[in-house]
């Protein structure tokens, strides 16, 4: 028997979740992020779906993640957000480098002059996230001194939201307005350098909350995977990923029993335990302990006692017959999707467990047993 969860992914969903960010932005030009194995959902699958759809560009974080696209036959561009890839990898694999520092972009100009060719080239702006890029209120000669390197095209410039929920729009207001600002003076003040680049920052909360935000391109992720950073339930989108494992054994326990390391759950009646074949190992969060909740037989039964490193354990007391000898009997049982009347969506999951839908999704995704429907 295998383990751990086998993951189903919607390609319809996907698809109707991009048409859903293009209309938003007016059929904007759409770099669409498949970082972090499309955020679990598959990313040669799911880039060879949004290539068929047209999209612009996609966006990865690191070179390796580029040329497993173009492996697997992509021939979309692609942009490489945290790390500089060198001359041979970009023209191998037709790759555009986002620019956060000098050194990498005096490097990456000797090496263009040294192989006679222009490489186009992104800037990051740090506008207030204080993780990578040209300061935009500080660092302006900078940014100019890399238009005029040699070998070196700026074909655009990128920000990036310091909250990805953009509850409080203040700051992500802030942040917008250094961005245009600087955009302005660029365009004023250093002209044709500047004319005909892309300005984009729309993440999905943006592309969904803050239209001024879209500029020329948006840059959409987790709602591309059906999920809203700012509301839990958003009927316009259709959360992608469903996870499934199964029950290992089902056993009956009198009251007074305890269950779980650390003996942290103790039964109150004559309980139901299963057995689910699933673990923190395998990206099902411990603090789901005795807070979280499957599905089984449609409706939700509570994780119970503390989430072990390959099993778990749920109540299904009240979601079997107990008057049928059938415990004995595996069944199926739903981490993440919906069944009947129950719905368990990654943004759920990631209250009870204190984190964050990206976390789940990435975690949960990482299952070589993942099927496309």
């Amino acid at each position: 028997m295998k383990r751990g969860p086998s993951v189903e992914i919607s390609i319809d969903s996907i698809r109707h979740n991009y048409d859903y960010a293009r209309g938003l932005s007016n059929n904007r030009p759409v770099i669409a992020v498949v970082k972090a194995d499309a955020y679990g959902h598959g990313a040669v699958k799911v880039a060879t779906l949004l290539e068929e759809l047209g999209v612009f560009c996609l966006g990865v974080a690191f070179v390796s993640e580029a040329i497993q696209l173009r492996e697997a036959g992509i021939t979309a561009p692609i942009m490489v957000f945290f790390d500089t890839p060198d001359i041979a990898e970009i023209t191998r694999y037709a790759l555009i480098p986002v620019i956060s520092e000098v050194g990498s972009a005096r490097t990456l100009s000797e090496m263009a002059l040294r192989y006679n060719m222009q490489v186009s080239v992104h800037v990051k702006v740090d506008t207030g996230m204080g993780r990578l890029g040209f300061v935009s209120d500080i660092d302006e000669e900078k940014i100019k001194a890399i238009a005029t390197l040699a070998g070196i095209k700026v074909t655009g410039f990128m920000s990036h939201f310091s909250e990805a929920d953009l509850v409080d729009m203040n700051f992500a207001n802030v942040q917008l307005e250094r961005f245009v600002v600087l955009k302005a003076r660029l365009i004023n003040h250093y002209g044709g350098h500047y004319g005909g680049v892309l300005w984009h920052i729309a993440n999905s909360a943006a592309t969904m909350y803050l239209a001024p935000a879209h500029l020329d391109v948006i840059r959409p992720g987790l709602m591309l995977y059906g999920y809203d950073p700012i509301r839990e339930d958003n009927p316009n989108l259709r959360p992608a990923m469903t996870v499934k494992c199964r029950v290992l054994d089902i056993r009956r326990l009198p009251a007074g029993r305890s269950v779980g390391y650390g003996r942290t759950f103790v039964t109150q009646r004559e309980t139901l335990v299963g057995v689910i074949g699933v673990g923190y190992a395998d990206g099902f969060f411990r603090a789901l302990s005795n807070t979280g909740h499957v599905i089984v037989n449609g409706r939700l039964a509570p994780i119970i006692g503390r989430v072990c490193m390959d099993v778990s354990m749920a109540d299904l007391t009240d979601v079997i017959n107990s008057a049928v000898d059938g415990e004995s009997t595996p069944q199926e049982c739903i981490l993440l999707g919906s069944q009947g009347n129950a719905a368990l969506w990654a943004n759920k999951l990631a209250r009870a467990a204190g984190t964050i839908p990206y976390e789940i999704l990435t975690s949960l995704g990482r299952t070589p047993d993942r099927t496309f429907t």
